[in-house]
């Protein structure tokens, strides 16, 4: 015959789901107790997210305009090149930086800017926009650091322009930019008197180059010609 359970084990058993029902309710009565006494603050608080939703719409739509805008000028100032007005190219250039030096075209623009600079013979504002954007860890921080040397050579500052280039041959990928900026590293080594120096650079470009390369033999030619003076002045 089954056993008949107690009565107060079936109350115990129903007890703590009732209990957790008034536990629920009893918070959310004073929830709403608290939301009626703090009505103006909870107003406010309201308000303040709504604020905050409508400004970061505001930003991403503005951000966006921006952008747009800033690809568009930076086209009609490309176009003023190419029929070779660069005299208000050079100008729109540089109002361009001031509005627009936060976008992703503002790197573009400078490498512009500076080549415009350096083609009228002013490299101390050529070096002056291109410095900030001067990276080898960066495509087109890695041109600003190149076209930066040339503008230091155009200084007569031969020592950083060295300097530069071999920042460039160091952080380059490409093997363009590696030989070209060995190659002109080497040449500033021979204006400045260091054949063997310039004899150097012109062997590391050599055993970083392929034996089929079509500018081999213009850089043997060099190597002999700084190792011949560097033996000379020996």
């Amino acid at each position: 015959m089954a056993k008949r359970r107690h009565p107060i084990s079936r109350r115990g058993m129903s007890a703590q789901p009732a209990e957790t029902e008034d536990v629920l309710i009893e918070k959310t009565l004073w929830l709403t107790g608290w939301a009626r006494r703090h009505r103006h603050m909870v107003t406010l608080g309201a308000l303040a997210v709504g604020a905050l939703v409508l400004a970061a719409v505001y930003y991403v739509n503005f951000r966006s305009q921006h952008l747009e805008q800033a690809a568009v000028q930076l086209e009609r100032v490309r176009q003023n090149i190419v029929v070779g007005d660069t005299a208000v190219a050079t100008v729109e250039l540089s109002q361009y930086l001031q509005a627009f030096g936060d976008t992703p075209y503002a790197d573009e623009a400078s490498l512009i800017l500076g080549e415009l600079y350096m083609s009228t013979g002013r490299a101390t504002e050529a070096v002056e926009t291109l410095g900030p954007r001067a990276d080898p860890s960066e495509p087109l921080g890695l041109q600003a650091l190149v076209l930066l040397a040339q503008a230091r050579e155009q200084q007569g500052d031969l020592d950083e322009a060295e300097r530069l280039l071999l920042q460039v041959a160091d952080g380059a990928e490409l093997d363009f930019f590696i030989h070209s900026a060995l190659a002109d590293a080497a040449r500033i080594r021979q204006a400045r008197g260091d054949p063997a120096g310039a004899a150097d650079l012109y062997n590391r470009l050599l055993d970083d180059m392929d034996d089929e390369a079509p500018t081999r033999a213009l850089y043997e030619m060099r190597l002999q010609e700084a190792e011949t003076r560097a033996g000379a002045s020996a």
